[in-house]
């Protein structure tokens, strides 16, 4: 797959050695071209800038809303026809930026202080990195409620959540939304509206 896939690409990758046991990778925007503004790209979404935005369903049900991954997993994955990306699809995972002294959560373009007052440890796994095709597969069958299938790590631990607002796909991701006073319920569609950056600053 050469270039920057376009929104809408689908392929499958396995959830296991078993036949047709496998999930869909859709794109759902390539940061280089998709959401830049003014011709730059905004800087919450740096770190991302050779990712890829997906989401991921399997069986008809949506296991990852929306997930930054490495190239690889498109590459290595088994392409098929294409399906419509909709402004809607649109939901981009957070990351947490900083130390504990001086951090913010970034949820996409938007950015929401978080004031730990230097006492919270920041786990690894919030700070912004794209999923492998390993990792995404891990959190797949996370998300498919699979986790005893999984070798021995955090993964099978019965308190890791994936909410899709997900600080990263952390346990208990919800309580870092409610330290960034992220209002409760709100949709990163909304989140957008209210700090004028994203598609409520864009004009295609």
């Amino acid at each position: 797959m050469n270039g920057l896939p376009l929104p809408g690409t689908r392929v499958r990758i396995p959830l296991s050695d078993r036949p047709g046991d496998e999930a869909v990778v859709r794109v759902l925007a390539a940061p280089r071209r998709d959401l830049v503004r003014a011709g730059q790209l905004p800087g919450p979404l740096l770190p991302f800038a050779d990712a890829v935005l997906v989401d991921v369903s399997c069986g008809g049900r949506m296991l990852l809303p929306g997930a930054w991954v490495d190239a690889e997993v498109l590459q290595r994955g088994t392409p098929i026809a294409p399906a419509p990306v909709g402004p809607a699809d649109l939901r981009l995972p957070a990351v947490i930026i900083g130390s504990p002294e001086d951090c913010a959560l970034h949820w996409g373009e938007t950015v929401w202080p978080l004031d730990l007052g230097g006492t919270l440890t920041i786990p690894d796994a919030a700070r912004p990195s794209p999923h492998p095709l390993s990792r995404l597969r891990r959190l797949a069958l996370v998300a498919a409620g699979r986790r005893e299938e999984i070798a021995l790590t955090l993964w099978q631990g019965e308190d890791f959540e994936i909410p899709w607002q997900d600080v990263r796909l952390l346990p208990r991701a919800a309580a870092w939304f409610e330290l960034a006073q992220v209002p409760a319920g709100m949709r990163y569609a909304d989140a957008e509206r209210a700090q004028g950056v994203g598609r409520a600053a864009r004009r295609d």
